[in-house]
C-alpha cells in the first residue's frame, strides 16, 4: 500500500466532514478495528475541520477483558489528547431484571451513556462506527427474528442526536484504513461465539455470501433502501393519525383505524411499538387480533408495554400508567403529587385536616351503593380510563373518584410533558 495513496475509506469519510465543522464530537469508542479507524480519521482531521472530537467507552462489565478494553481505549485518547470519559454498567446485571436480550439490554444501556456524556461534553452530536457490514447483518437479524417489512430499513444514517458516518463503509475498507497508519484495535473474543445471532451470521451466512457472490451487500441494500422509500410515502401519510398529546401514551381513533387499509393498520401499529420496543410480526398479528374483538381487551408487549383496544380508541402505553399503587395523605397536607401518572391533588375545605388514602380502583370497589365498575361502564369510560382514575378514601370508604366525583373542594391537574412513554 502506497502511503500517500488516498484509499476509499478516506474518501467516504472526508466527504461527511462538511457536517461536522465548528461542533463538539463525542465518538462512541469500543476499542474495536471500527471505532478505532472513526477516532483516528476524525483526530487526523480536527485542525482542518475545526471541530472537536471527545470519546465514551461504556464498560459493559460482562468480559474479563472488559477492564483490559477500557484501559486500552483510555490509553489510545490519552496518546492522541482526545478527552475521554469511560461509563462501566452491569449490563448482565440490567438484561436480567428487565428480562431482555443482552444485544437489546446493552444496546438501551450504551445509548444512555452516550447521551450522559454528550451532556458532560456539552456535545452537539454522537458518532458510532455502524458500518455497511452491520446494516447487512441487521437486514438477516430482522428477517430470522421475524420482523415485519417495515423493519427491513435497517440501521439509519441519522437518529436525532445520533449520526453512523461509516454505512457505506466495507470492513475490507476499514482493515486497510488499520494498515495504512499501522493502527492497533482491541479485539472482542466473544465474536466468535455463535450463540449471538449477529456472530452466527456473519460466520455462516454473510461471509459464504461474499466468496459466493461477491457483491451481494449492495443488493441487499438496495432493498432496505426501498424500505426507507415505503416507510418515507406511508408514514408522510399515516403518522400525523397518532395522538402524541399525552407522551405518556400513543393512541389512534377506532374509528379512523377502522377506515384503513389493512396494509396501513400494520404500518400504524409497527409504528407505534417501535418507539418503544424491538418489534416483530407476531406483536402486530397480536394487536391486530385484538382489534377484532368486541369488548375492550388489552395485551402485555415487551419491555413492560400494553395494547389496548378500548370502546374509542387504540392505546399504547407503559404498565406503570394503570399498574396498582396506594398513597397516603397526611394530616394537614393540602397537595398530594403522583408523580409516576403526572397527576397532582389539592385539598380546601375540611380535607386538608384529613388522613385520605389515594389509589387507582380494585374489584369489589363501590361508590356508596353502587359497584364502581359499573359506574365505569355506564359512562362509557374507557378501560385505560378506568384503570388510571384516581379514587379517594377517608377511613377506608370512597369518597371521590376522578372523572366521576364532581367536589369544589378536591381538584386534579395534570401534567405528563416530563412523562416517558
Amino acid at each position: 500500500m502506497l502511503k500517500g495513496m488516498t484509499l476509499s475509506f478516506e474518501k467516504k469519510l472526508s466527504a461527511k466532514l462538511g457536517d461536522f465543522i465548528g461542533k463538539k464530537l463525542l465518538v462512541a469508542f469500543s476499542g474495536g478495528k471500527d471505532s478505532v479507524s472513526l477516532l483516528h480519521f476524525l483526530k487526523k482531521n480536527e485542525g482542518i475541520n475545526s471541530y472537536r472530537v471527545h470519546a465514551c467507552h461504556v464498560n459493559h462489565l460482562f468480559r474479563k477483558t472488559s477492564y483490559w478494553d477500557e484501559k486500552f481505549c483510555r490509553d489510545i485518547c490519552e496518546k492522541m489528547a482526545i478527552p475521554f470519559v469511560s461509563v462501566r454498567a452491569d449490563v448482565p446485571r440490567y438484561c436480567e431484571v428487565k428480562k431482555l436480550s443482552f444485544e437489546h439490554g446493552a444496546r438501551i444501556v450504551r445509548y444512555r451513556a452516550l447521551k450522559s456524556a454528550m451532556v458532560n461534553f456539552n456535545a452537539d452530536v454522537i458518532l458510532t462506527a455502524h458500518t455497511k457490514n452491520d446494516v447487512v447483518e441487521t437486514f438477516f437479524i430482522h428477517s430470522v427474528q421475524g420482523s415485519s417489512v417495515f423493519s427491513l430499513k435497517g440501521i439509519a444514517e441519522q437518529d436525532g442526536l445520533v449520526q453512523r458516518p461509516m454505512l457505506n463503509i466495507s470492513t475490507d475498507e476499514i482493515y486497510e484504513y488499520l494498515d495504512k497508519y499501522k493502527i492497533k484495535f482491541a479485539v472482542d473474543e466473544t465474536n466468535a461465539d455463535e450463540n449471538y445471532m449477529r456472530n452466527f451470521i456473519r460466520n455462516n451466512i454473510t461471509n459464504a455470501l461474499s466468496e459466493f457472490r461477491p457483491g451481494f451487500e449492495n443488493n441487499i441494500l438496495g432493498i432496505m433502501n426501498d424500505s426507507v422509500k415505503l416507510d418515507k410515502y406511508i408514514g408522510d401519510k399515516l403518522k400525523p393519525l397518532i395522538d402524541t398529546s399525552d407522551s405518556s401514551v400513543l393512541s389512534i381513533k377506532r374509528e379512523v383505524f377502522d377506515s384503513l387499509q389493512e396494509i396501513e393498520k400494520d404500518y400504524l401499529l409497527h409504528f407505534m411499538c417501535a418507539k418503544v420496543f424491538r418489534v416483530e410480526r407476531r406483536h402486530i398479528e397480536e394487536m391486530s387480533g385484538l382489534v377484532e374483538s368486541d369488548y375492550s381487551v388489552r395485551i402485555d408487549l415487551p419491555d413492560g408495554y400494553r395494547f389496548e383496544k378500548s370502546e374509542t380508541l387504540l392505546r399504547l402505553f407503559h404498565k406503570r400508567q394503570v399498574d396498582k399503587f396506594e398513597l397516603k395523605k397526611s394530616a394537614g397536607v393540602s397537595n398530594l403529587k403522583i408523580p409516576h401518572i403526572g397527576k397532582e391533588l389539592s385539598f380546601s375545605g375540611e380535607w386538608p385536616e384529613k388522613e385520605l388514602t389515594v389509589r387507582n380502583r380494585r374489584v369489589g370497589d363501590r361508590l356508596k351503593s353502587k359497584k364502581l365498575k359499573d359506574i365505569f361502564i355506564n359512562k362509557k369510560l374507557d378501560l385505560f380510563v378506568r384503570d388510571s382514575s384516581l379514587i379517594i378514601l377517608y377511613d377506608n370508604c370512597i369518597v371521590w373518584v376522578e372523572n366521576i366525583s364532581h367536589d369544589d373542594t378536591i381538584t386534579l391537574s395534570v401534567n405528563r410533558k416530563n412523562l416517558e412513554l
